[in-house]
């Protein structure tokens, strides 16, 4: 398993082995313990940690779920290993394998490597949320979008949807020009046809989320640094926040709840792996979450009406008796 790879380059990481040695590809799992290298990755020694990270190739790709190509996530993770000069090897390959895990890849659309410190974390974007919640199945569509100054934007809770919601983007105006962000927003269309409650964030609340709970922010306010994701892509953490808040009201999988523990993880300097999803484990639990979803739909529609077996054309045996007593007193 990858957890227990994982277990033994920390040990050895600890134990201050050597640097140079390790397993070669494809070594089952049970083979001795590998070695890394032990000091923080120094600009000149990139190239070290290229080989040292090829090593592990195999052990990423069966991480990788099958419909993501294992020579695109690869090629994405070593084009983001100079950004991680200085991180533990032990928490690179954990970022590595536990952004594989969700079959994200690591080139800034819907995951990034970062680093924090002497960590390195692997952090979703706001379309890797997308992507996940998509997986789950309960969802077939999502919607989410930045509010402008110049925008037509309304929001009538008391009226039935989709009447309830309203934003249309000025396209006269040129993008620059559409003025300050003022809301964030995101909703989805469910499997079955309904749509969720909307999400609506001011910056207000964005900023009132990540004082309170980016602690990646509040290291790099308190350095001076001014580097979190905060900083760099506010608006992207602006959405992802109305999303992580929209997975709240719709029907979450396993994937879900797990990249948000994976998240959480990563701004408390723990490690991701552990709480990453195990793929046949995962899928399992997804497809135990969809049948109780639809036995607990099956219940919700009423039940159907009792077939009536037609007379065709015969009359009551009550009705024939009255007509032969009607006909007698006539006669």
């Amino acid at each position: 398993m990858s957890t227990d790879l994982l277990a033994r380059v920390r040990a050895s990481e600890t134990a201050g082995a050597p640097s140079g040695a390790g397993r070669p590809a494809g070594a089952d799992d049970e083979a001795p313990t590998p070695t890394v290298p032990t000091a923080p990755v120094e600009s000149e020694t990139v190239e070290a940690l290229h080989t040292w990270l090829t090593r592990y190739e195999r052990h990423i790709a069966r991480r990788l779920p099958s419909h993501v190509e294992a020579g695109a996530f690869l090629a994405a993770v070593r084009d983001r290993l100079p950004a991680l000069e200085g991180c533990s090897p032990a928490s690179i390959l954990d970022a590595v394998l536990a952004c594989a895990s969700f079959g994200f890849i690591p080139d800034g659309r819907e995951a990034v490597l970062s680093r924090e410190g002497s960590l390195a974390t692997f952090i979703p974007t706001y379309r890797g949320y997308v992507k996940a919640m998509h997986n789950s199945g309960f969802v077939t569509s999502i919607r989410v979008e930045m509010v402008y100054a110049g925008d037509e934007f309304a929001y009538e809770p008391t009226r039935p949807a989709p009447d309830d919601f309203v934003h249309r983007p000025n396209l006269d105006i040129p993008k620059g020009k559409r003025g300050e962000p003022k809301f964030a927003y995101a909703f989805a269309w469910l499997v079955g046809g309904d749509r969720s409650q909307p999400i609506i964030l001011s910056s207000e609340d964005a900023d009132e989320i990540r004082d309170l709970y980016s602690k990646a922010y509040q290291r790099a306010r308190d350095a001076g640094t001014d580097d979190s994701f905060w900083h760099t892509h506010r608006l992207d953490m602006w959405r992802k926040s109305a999303l992580r808040r929209l997975y709240k009201v719709v029907p979450t999988s396993a994937e879900m709840r797990a990249l948000e523990a994976v998240e959480e993880a990563a701004e408390a300097g723990r490690p991701q792996l552990d709480q990453a999803p195990d793929l046949e484990a995962a899928a399992l639990v997804a497809e135990a979450e969809r049948a109780v979803k639809a036995a607990e739909a099956s219940q919700d529609r009423p039940h159907a009406r009792l077939p009536v077996k037609a007379n065709k054309g015969r009359r009551h045996p009550l009705k024939k008796q009255r007509g032969r007593r009607a006909a007698a007193r006539r006669a």
